[in-house]
């Protein structure tokens, strides 16, 4: 490391401020170029040896995210296609595909899906609340 015969003590702020701003653009410069050979040498090691990068940290690549059905919570379905009773919705977030296509087939709305009894799923917990709810 130089010493560099830079008085600071006699810059002014806006001086300081240049000197500053050019001294971390050229700590940034210095690290990319550092990590560029850094990067280099590692890749010609794993080359000449036979590795790659996933078998040297093979931690580095294995997913740990866990499976949606294992993150929520499984909710009952609320709704339940009476033509075909595997196609179910929740009744929350998006209106799903048979809900839609059932609505238009029927020229009827969500909504009216929502409020009909045949549409609620029996096997829900609070089915009876749910119907008596539709019929009030």
């Amino acid at each position: 490391m130089t010493n560099s015969n830079i008085d600071v003590s006699k810059l002014s702020i806006k001086e300081l401020r240049i000197l500053l701003e050019k001294a971390e653009l050229e700590v940034e410069n210095r690290r990319d170029d550092a990590i560029r050979d850094m990067r280099s040498e590692f890749d010609q090691k794993l080359h000449d040896n036979g590795f790659s990068i996933r078998e040297l940290y093979p931690e580095l690549f294995r997913t740990t995210a866990v499976p949606k059905t294992e993150n929520k919570q499984s909710v009952t379905p609320k709704y339940r296609n009476p033509d075909n009773p595997d196609e179910t919705w929740t009744g929350r977030g998006r209106v799903i595909q048979w809900v839609t296509r059932t609505a238009e087939e029927k020229g009827i709305s969500v909504d009216d899906i929502r409020n009909d009894p045949k549409y609620l799923n029996p096997d829900h917990p609070n089915y009876e609340a749910h119907k008596a709810e539709i019929a009030n």
